[in-house]
């Protein structure tokens, strides 16, 4: 019996219209194939890999490549999306603005020391990639322009105590303290984790804390 103008397809059409796209989806898991093989490149000291090592890796033809990205730099820079994807739990702090001073310093410190630990040579792969190219070096300055975002949130209770010139510096001075260039620096020269540990979170309190001046 008629509905009375329903518009309502067909079950089986139904079915069809929600069906997965099989070319599609097939498409993109080789696209993720063809970055996780370029990663796992990079990790073993392939930096930067070529599109005929990563076909190999990856086990798709040098074209197949080329399907799913259109330059060799596409590839590389889809590849520190793909990493920051795989970690991207790793660039949070945890309870990001809760507990005391103490605590969200502790927590700030630790998250990026294990950060930098995981991603140090996707990191160092991107750094070199910056030098040349203009959209890796966008995606580097988004990235840090996300925890330096975070620190704002993180010590606001502290930060926005401050005159705004001063908050700007003070910002800016933990951004670059624990940056994943300022963990390199003192990492290249012997010190432990527990010592930047220590070196960080004096000089953490210092900067947030007027009462330690």
């Amino acid at each position: 019996m008629s509905t009375g103008g329903s518009s309502q397809q067909p079950a089986e059409h139904r079915r069809a219209d929600v069906r997965p796209d099989g070319r599609r989806l097939r498409r993109e898991q080789g696209r993720l194939a063809t970055l996780d093989a370029a990663i796992d490149l990079i990790l073993a000291g392939v930096s930067p890999p070529t599109a005929e090592q990563v076909a190999a890796e990856a086990g798709v033809s040098v074209a197949s490549v080329y399907r799913y990205f259109d330059t060799v730099d596409e590839l590389r820079q889809a590849c520190i999306w793909r990493y920051l994807e795989r970690y991207h739990e790793l660039m949070a702090i945890p309870d990001i603005g809760h507990h005391d001073l103490t605590r969200r310093i502790e927590n700030l410190v630790d998250a990026r020391l294990t950060f930098y630990e995981t991603v140090e040579p996707v990191a160092r792969f991107a750094r070199r990639e910056a030098s040349r190219s203009a959209d890796m070096a966008a995606t580097l300055q988004r990235v840090r322009a996300t925890l330096s975002d975070q620190i704002a949130q993180h010590f606001a209770v502290e930060l926005d105590q401050m005159e705004t010139s001063v908050r700007l510096e003070r910002l800016g001075v933990i951004a670059m303290l624990t940056s994943f260039e300022g963990w390199d620096q003192v990492a290249e020269v012997g010190l432990s984790r527990d010592s930047i540990a220590r070196a960080w979170g004096t000089h953490l309190r210092v900067l947030l804390d007027p009462s330690t001046g």
